[in-house]
């Protein structure tokens, strides 16, 4: 009977250490992995930085990570470019239409 009481409390006693151990930081290890499955692009325009934030889940006969996070830098980069492209065809739209007299103007009324 006492052997059965010990065993418990060894039992018990291993299991809060575990669960302490568990629940602190330790210094150079990164985070816990998450159990979430993929993360996706997310709705609506995509910026450069939603690129990055894709996740993909991975399988027994996975995907070379390498390639994939080439082909996502390059889409990345694609994105910022086409951005910038936009930004800068909107001023310039912009200015165009600011250089036409405004037909609605008070000396017309």
């Amino acid at each position: 009977m006492i052997i059965l009481g010990v065993v418990c409390l060894v039992v018990a006693l291993g299991a809060v250490l575990a669960w302490a151990v568990a629940r602190r930081e330790v210094p150079g290890v990164g985070p816990a992995v998450d159990t979430q499955s993929a993360r996706g692009l997310p709705a609506g325009p995509v910026p450069p930085e939603a690129v990055g934030a894709v996740r993909f889940d991975q399988a027994l006969r996975g995907y070379r990570m390498e390639q994939v996070d080439q082909v996502m830098d390059r889409l990345a980069g694609e994105l910022r470019e086409r951005d910038i492209e936009i930004a800068r065809l909107r001023e310039g739209s912009a200015a165009a239409a600011g250089e036409w007299p405004d037909r609605t103007s008070e000396g017309e009324r």
